[in-house]
């Protein structure tokens, strides 16, 4: 990734995350500058200490960690990224708003959803924010050699948010329209019921579906497929699409809640004839080009160093004058 130029100085910054894999860009560029902990305890008091310790406290999810804090006497500036697993919990409405001094939303769907749970009156007084994920376009490229061939990519943990019955009926479709192309799934099985189903699915229908497991050079991969499907239920940003599109990969793209908001509505299927549609209609134009234009899109929307150039500006802001008209014009913005 680019070298990012801080904004943000001589800051205590704490960081409390039940799971991490969203916050490494993050926390790299504010350490550079600013003092920061991670918090590791299991306790009240050592989550207190830390609170204690810090100018500012930011929550990565809005979950137990954010109840459990926002129900101690609030010591520094705290901030909550809320994704989108969290708005289809009950954690929301057990959280004390009133001692978080920003919520940052990752697309707007999630938003509209947190909006439909917590009430107006408490919403009034909460500074709102939408900063979208980012993609490192620098280590997703697309190749010199990149050909087109008929391979298409799906990432991600075989569950029930994925829709992976639906990624099998896509599939076949695609199947017998060209027996050309073949299926590359990164990722594993996480419910025995779906395995199952694939077992006997693929039992009944020998399908050219390869499953290459959990991949730790995504780019790599990434190299000789030309296309990225997504059948999920909802997604916060679905990294898998950012990322292929940087890549090269020409996206097919179920039309889940809130996916307009984030990718071109050109790419978006609704059932399997569609998606066989939108393979087809891709196929009669400048994939090339089309791969090129896909990549300068997220380059200009999802590039993760102006995603963390936003974060910073908005935490900056926090420990300024004037802290809450400027995030209200990025609740408006």
């Amino acid at each position: 990734m680019q070298t990012i130029t801080p904004s943000l100085r001589n800051q205590k910054i704490a960081f409390f995350a039940t799971h991490q894999m969203f916050l490494a860009e993050i926390i790299s560029a504010l350490s550079i500058n600013n003092q920061v902990r991670l918090f590791e305890g299991t306790t009240v008091e050592r989550m207190a200490a830390l609170l204690d310790w810090a100018d500012i406290a930011w929550f990565e999810w809005c979950d137990a960690l954010l109840i459990q804090a926002t129900h101690l006497p609030q010591k520094c500036k705290i901030v909550c990224r809320l994704h989108s697993y969290e708005a289809f919990t009950d954690m929301p409405s057990h959280v004390d708003w009133s001692k978080v001094d920003s919520l940052i939303f990752v697309n707007d769907s999630v938003r509209q959803l947190f909006e439909q749970q917590v009430s107006h009156e408490t919403r009034a007084s909460l500074p709102l924010a939408v900063i979208h994920n980012g993609v490192d376009t620098a280590k997703f490229v697309i190749p010199h050699s990149k050909v087109l061939t008929k391979k298409i990519a799906s990432v991600g943990y075989i569950n029930y948010k994925k829709n992976p019955t639906l990624l099998l009926y896509c599939f076949k479709k695609i199947h017998e329209y060209d027996p050309g192309y073949s299926l590359y799934i990164a990722g594993s099985h996480q419910d025995p019921r779906i395995e199952l189903y694939f077992q006997h699915f693929l039992q009944r229908n020998p399908l050219p579906i390869y499953f290459d497991g959990w991949i730790d050079d995504m780019p790599q991969w990434y190299r000789d497929k030309s296309f990225v499907i997504s059948t999920s239920l909802f997604e916060s940003f679905h990294y898998s699409i950012a990322e292929g599109m940087s890549c090269g990969l020409i996206p097919l793209i179920h039309d889940w809640y809130g996916a307009d908001l984030l990718y071109p509505n050109e790419f978006l299927y609704s059932d399997p004839d569609d998606c066989l549609r939108l393979l087809q209609t891709i196929e009669k134009s400048d994939t090339a080009q089309t791969a090129c234009d896909n990549r300068k899109f997220i380059q200009q929307r999802y590039s993760q160093n102006d995603k963390v150039r936003e974060i910073e500006q908005l935490l900056s802001q926090l420990i300024t004058p004037g802290r809450e008209s400027h995030i209200r014009e990025l609740q408006t913005a």
